[in-house]
């Protein structure tokens, strides 16, 4: 098998939440769950996405599950039925991204074989 079959097709690794696990940003005082995050993208859950459009800038913090906050800047790239994508400018470090899929793996061990079992 060739090192190309093997080659990762994102730059930045996707890390899904559970529901249960999701964590919080505020953009305008307003409080949404966040269902995936990179270190360039967000995945926001809204109730209402009227009031976003694609190429809105935002700005907000991003509550990680090790109490630290993250300020977060970028675009909204698309809107997904009830969720919003944004493509980050300013968002959450590598260092970040390992500390909550750490708590992920803690707070649900099971989650991630799951994963696995629908990519299969």
């Amino acid at each position: 098998m060739s090192e190309a079959s093997f080659a990762q097709k994102r730059q930045y690794y996707r890390l899904k939440y559970p529901k249960r696990a999701r964590p919080v940003v505020r953009v305008q005082g307003d409080l949404y769950h966040v269902s995936e995050v990179s270190e360039k993208g967000i995945r926001v859950v809204v109730n209402q996405s009227s009031s976003f459009h694609q190429g809105f800038q935002l700005r907000g913090i991003l509550d990680l599950h090790d109490e630290s906050q993250v300020q977060i800047e970028g675009a909204i790239l698309r809107l997904d039925n009830n969720e919003i994508i944004v493509q980050l400018t300013r968002g959450p470090s590598f260092k970040d991204m390992v500390q909550e899929q750490r708590h992920i793996r803690n707070k649900c061990p099971t989650y991630f074989a799951k994963l696995r079992e629908y990519a299969a």
